[in-house]
């Protein structure tokens, strides 16, 4: 029955293409029917043909598959020959106490005993030359009629599915069917077309070498390129074999080596990922545990249907609540989103890991999106958990301390982009100016002050990476220098900074944003001041309204808005300067 549903799978697509441009039901099932196991079998007839002429040849190549054979077996003989003389040698030099605790052998013979059957009845002798002969017919002639009828009474049958197990939920269940039977269907169809490719490359190269019956050996690398991960090598068992048994050398036996090598690379690694890819959505491991399950169950049967089998349960795992778990377990689909999966690896300890997960991130999306949507949530969860009493000084110190060294070499790789992307005057006049004293160079001046401790200050940092304006000097204020207010204060009123962006992390985000806000109002009242409450969830009205919004204060949840904020208060403002001895223009986008 299960053969038979998904060769219903396969075939059905035909039937539908048949049933839009020329037959009606019936006809159209009987000639995809009578098309589908034609194919099938005259393919294992053909099989049989060769099978049959192979069989009398096989002994003119006895020879030399002897002569190979005792070739290896006198190799290893020696080998092993070698390996006993060292063992007995190393054996004469142990000490008679060790000889004394040495195990020893019994002199007893066993008794040879035989078991003499009865022998067989005709009725047995019948039952054993023809028995499996008709079940498989049997077999055969079942799933073809299960699949007409199937393929007549599709509609039907989908519809007393959906009564059954949809439990009111038809919209739910249509959408789990079609979704099975479009992943089912062309996956089917497109092993199907590869398997072919692979058989008939097989039985190509076979000629070419000239190892007899290439057509056999085409049709069984076909049929057995369905089992996952060893099909091709259980195929490529027999034509190895004859190879050697017909060559005097080992020419032919390394040329058919190199064939299943070769094109199983390519199929595997080429063709397979450019016709459907990974659509399938099963894991390799669930595919593994699913061949081993299903041929416990059903044999050889069971191995062939194991990646539909286990298709249609990851199907009903995604789209049936109380099956969710198979969805999980079978899936090839993170079960984490970006996110947790850093922070999980930094939880971990587990730094090389996270900053390869980080890099692939950077690979599909901009800097400032990857901060947003990944480091800045990470950073925001270890400052939570910490603050909790979750996680412990040294685990947050350590998480910290990863973060920033991701977020640095980010900042270098992106100094270094930029500085290839520009031009050679621009390079000589930021090589002329004094990077090292900030407070001489030229521009306006956007402070990053942290509100309170160091997860405030590698926000800063994100912002001060994502930020690019002419004419801008974009700073850092490392956390240590908010130990005491005045400090702070001095130090912006040193700094003759233009705009003031308070960064400040969950948990007590609002809470130090609001002190910090206050003190430099008292001493800036007209100083343009962007407050960063990252990660914030929801409306910021409350937010604004506990902080203090005026018309010179401007409250943010994301560095994307940070930005876009920053850019309207200072590139206004920004103008170019020319140097009295080039007239080149100076664009201060130092980073610290």
């Amino acid at each position: 029955m299960t053969l038979a549903v998904l060769l219903s799978f396969l075939l059905s697509p035909v039937c539908d293409w048949l049933e839009r441009h020329w037959l009606a039901r019936v006809p159209a099932v009987v000639v995809t029917a009578l098309v589908g196991f034609t194919v099938l079998g005259g393919a294992t007839w053909m099989a049989v043909i060769q099978v049959s002429d192979l069989a009398p040849r096989m002994p003119e190549y006895e020879t030399n598959l002897r002569a190979k054979l005792q070739s290896a077996n006198a190799h290893v003989g020696a080998t092993l020959g070698r390996i006993t003389r060292t063992a007995q040698g190393m054996s004469e030099n142990l000490s008679p106490v060790e000889l004394a605790h040495a195990p020893q052998g019994t002199r007893e013979w066993p008794y040879a005993v035989r078991i003499i059957s009865s022998p067989a009845s005709p009725l047995q002798v019948f039952g054993s030359m023809f028995g499996t002969v008709l079940e498989v017919l049997g077999s055969i002639a079942v799933v073809i009629v299960l699949v007409v009828f199937f393929l007549i009474r599709r509609d039907d049958l989908r519809d007393r599915f959906i009564l059954l197990v949809g439990q009111g939920q038809m919209t739910l269940t249509t959408q789990m069917l079609e979704d099975a039977g479009t992943r089912v269907s062309r996956y089917l169809a497109t092993a199907f077309l590869v398997n072919v490719i692979f058989g008939t490359a097989v039985g190509s190269g076979l000629y070419l070498i000239g190892v007899p019956n290439p057509i056999l050996w085409g049709i069984l690398a076909t049929t057995l390129r369905f089992i996952p991960y060893i099909g091709p090598w259980l195929a490529a068992a027999m034509p190895l074999g004859l190879s050697m048994a017909i060559s005097g050398d080992w020419v032919a036996p390394s040329l058919t080596i190199g064939l299943f090598v070769v094109l199983e690379l390519f199929i595997s690694n080429v063709l397979e990922p450019w016709l459907y890819g990974k659509n399938t959505g099963v894991s390799a491991v669930a595919v593994l545990l699913a061949a081993v399950f299903w041929t416990w169950l059903w044999g050889v049967v069971g191995l062939l249907l194991a990646t539909p089998l286990t298709v249609c349960l990851l199907v009903v795992g995604k789209h049936v609540p109380q099956f969710s778990f198979l969805n999980t377990l079978l899936g090839d689909k993170p079960v984490f989103e970006p996110t947790k999966r850093i922070y999980q690896r930094l939880l971990a300890g587990d730094d090389e890991e996270a900053t390869e997960l980080l890099d692939e991130y950077f690979e599909h999306a901009p800097l400032v999106e990857v901060y947003d949507t990944v480091l800045i949530p990470a950073l925001a969860s270890a400052e939570t958990h910490w603050r909790r009493g979750e996680l412990e000084e040294s685990r947050h110190k350590f998480i910290l301390q990863t973060l920033k060294s991701m977020i640095q070499e980010r900042g270098e790789r992106q100094q270094e982009l930029r500085a290839t992307e520009s031009s050679e005057d621009v390079k000589e006049a930021v090589a002329d100016s004094s990077l090292g004293d900030r407070a001489s160079l030229p521009g306006l001046c956007l402070l990053c002050l942290p509100a309170h401790g160091e997860g405030d200050e590698l926000a800063g940092m994100m912002l001060a990476q994502i930020v690019d304006i002419r004419g801008c000097v974009v700073e850092t204020v490392p956390a240590t220098a908010t130990v005491a207010a005045s400090e702070l204060v001095d130090y912006v009123e040193q700094r003759k900074a233009d705009v003031i962006c308070i960064s400040a992390a969950p948990p007590a985000a609002v809470a130090h944003a609001r002190r910090l806000r206050m003190r430099l109002r008292r001493r800036y009242p007209k100083l343009n001041l962007v407050v960063g409450l990252w990660n914030a969830p929801g409306d910021l009205t409350e937010a604004k309204e506990r902080i203090g919004s005026d018309a010179r204060t401007h409250i943010v949840a994301t560095l994307t808005d940070a930005r876009e904020q920053i850019r309207m208060l200072i590139e206004p403002r920004c103008k170019k300067q020319v140097q009295p001895d080039g007239e080149k223009l100076v664009m201060a986008g130092a980073r610290k």
